[in-house]
Formats: structure tokens, C-alpha cells, sequence
């Protein structure tokens, strides 16, 4: 992967990192192949893009999911997505859903009749993410190498077990990843931070984030202040792709004026990204 190339950097290393590990921090017997596109076309629901989607090397998909709410409505949610993946490309569907610690037992099961859907559920209640967090603390503090699942364990810190609450779960897992000094180890960790915060951050923990991580690489490529119309235009297309990652899909005409802002509007977006809730929000910048 190439670290310096702007476009999309943010979710293209989360989901590189992801898809090299994740398969053996959930115990999944299968090797992930290949990342696959995440949106569904004319799919008619409120959320229309898995969370992370993946060829695998039987030639199927695999699914992943991560909730920090049980809704009945979600294991129906998650059947529309997967009978549509089936319908346009014919490969068997391996869904596999997250639950986050508040959630103990969440329904995996449909039977629709003809249709009996079935989902693997992991629940991140069953990790303690205090000794996790202790074990990582001390490993960043003697300064030993942190391997892959130590990356993964770091990133879902906020969704385990723990005396803490959610919100300062989140920010000991900020201020942690803050801490490593191996500047590729800590982007891996705060990119997979980035690419799971609208599932667990509040406003406290995505202020805190927001100052982390506008320091670090990626942050700095999308404050970038464009000196040059080819940077301006970089800047311009990632905050687009960042903001159609964070409401799921902008319109035709939210992108199109976006392209239309002066370059310091656009710095202001991408300054105020954590804290914009709904795609209205973007029109106090126009």
C-alpha cells in the first residue's frame, strides 16, 4: 500500500491492516483474499454500506459488522444486505457481527419461512479491556514491539469489558495509541480508531481524538492549506471520500458544492469532521 498517496488513505489503511488480522483476532477459519466494495446498490433501507466486506479464498464474501446497539431491526438489516450481495454476484455470504460489551445476547437467528438466516456473533463482553489495556501499557512503556493483534486489541479497547465507562474506555485507548512512539504503529492504531468512531465515540472522546489526530500524518494531509491548486484538489477529494465514509453516501449535489468551496471552507470541514452529526450540518460552511 502506498502511504503517501492521498486519496482515501484514511480507510484504505484501516481496511489493509483489518483485512491481514482480523480473521485471526475473531478465530475465523478462512483467508481473506481481497477487500470488496462496501456499498449495495439499490438496496432501499436508511444504511445502504456494510462495515467492512471482504472476498475470501473459497471465493465467497465475508461480513463484518460491529454494533454497539441490539435493534431487532439490525439482524433483518444485515439479511437485506446479505440476500443482495447473493442476488448480484452469486457468492455465498459469511456474516460475522461484533456486539460491544453493553451488549450480552443479541437474536443471530431468522426464520422467514423459506428464508432461515443465520449470523456469528463475537461478543466483545467476553474480553476484559482493562487487562488488555494494562498489558498494552506496559509493553508501550518498555518500548517492545507491538504485534498485530496488539494493534487490533488497542484499536476495539472502547467496545471490551471494562469498570470504566464507554466514553473514558475510548479516551484511554486515544491517549495509549497517542503514547507509541513507533509513528507507523500509532497511524495504524489511530487509523482503525478513525474508521470505528461513529460506532463508539461521544463528543468528549471525538474532541479529544480530533486534537491526536490532526498531528499525525493523515491529519495534517487533510489540513493541508493546498499551495498548490493539485494539493487543493487532493484535499478537496479526500474530505469528500471521508465525509461519504461518515453519512454513509453524500448526493450528487452535496459533492458538487464541496468542489465549489474555497480551499479554507474546506479546512474548516475537515477541522470540524468529529463534530458534525448529520449531512445538514455541512451547510453553515456553504
Amino acid at each position: 500500500m502506498d502511504y503517501n498517496k492521498i486519496e482515501d488513505a484514511v480507510f484504505k489503511k484501516a481496511m489493509e491492516f483489518f483485512k491481514d488480522n482480523a480473521v485471526e483476532f475473531f478465530g475465523i477459519d478462512t483467508k481473506i483474499v481481497a477487500p470488496a466494495e462496501t456499498e449495495i446498490k439499490n438496496v432501499d433501507i436508511k444504511t445502504n454500506y456494510t462495515d467492512y466486506l471482504f472476498y475470501t479464498v473459497d471465493g465467497n464474501y465475508l461480513h463484518f459488522e460491529f454494533q454497539t446497539t441490539d435493534k431487532k431491526e439490525d439482524i433483518k438489516r444485515f439479511l437485506y444486505y446479505d440476500a443482495s450481495l447473493f442476488y448480484k454476484d452469486r457468492r455465498k455470504i459469511r456474516t460475522v457481527v461484533i456486539y460491544s460489551a453493553d451488549i450480552e445476547d443479541a437474536e443471530i437467528h431468522i426464520d422467514a419461512g423459506s428464508v432461515n438466516y443465520k449470523i456469528e456473533a463475537f461478543y466483545m463482553k467476553n474480553l476484559n479491556g482493562d487487562e488488555k489495556l494494562e498489558m498494552l501499557k506496559n509493553k508501550i512503556r518498555n518500548n517492545e514491539k507491538l504485534t498485530s493483534e496488539d494493534i487490533l486489541t488497542l484499536s476495539f479497547i472502547p467496545l471490551m469489558s471494562s469498570k470504566l465507562s464507554k466514553s473514558e474506555r475510548t479516551l484511554e485507548g486515544i491517549e495509549l495509541a497517542n503514547s507509541i512512539e513507533d509513528s507507523e504503529v500509532k497511524l495504524k492504531c489511530l487509523t482503525l480508531l478513525y474508521a470505528l468512531f461513529d460506532k463508539f465515540g461521544d463528543k468528549i472522546s471525538k474532541k479529544r481524538f480530533k486534537e491526536v489526530f490532526s498531528v499525525t500524518e493523515i491529519g495534517k494531509m487533510i489540513r493541508d492549506d493546498g499551495k498548490s491548486e493539485g494539493k487543493a484538489e487532493g484535499k478537496t477529494e479526500i474530505l469528500i471520500k471521508l465525509l461519504n465514509k461518515k453519512f454513509k453516501k453524500l448526493s450528487q449535489e452535496y459533492e458538487e458544492r464541496i468542489k465549489n468551496l474555497p480551499s479554507e471552507n474546506i479546512e474548516l470541514i475537515a477541522n470540524d469532521i468529529f463534530d458534525l452529526e448529520k449531512v445538514e450540518d455541512l451547510e453553515k460552511y456553504f
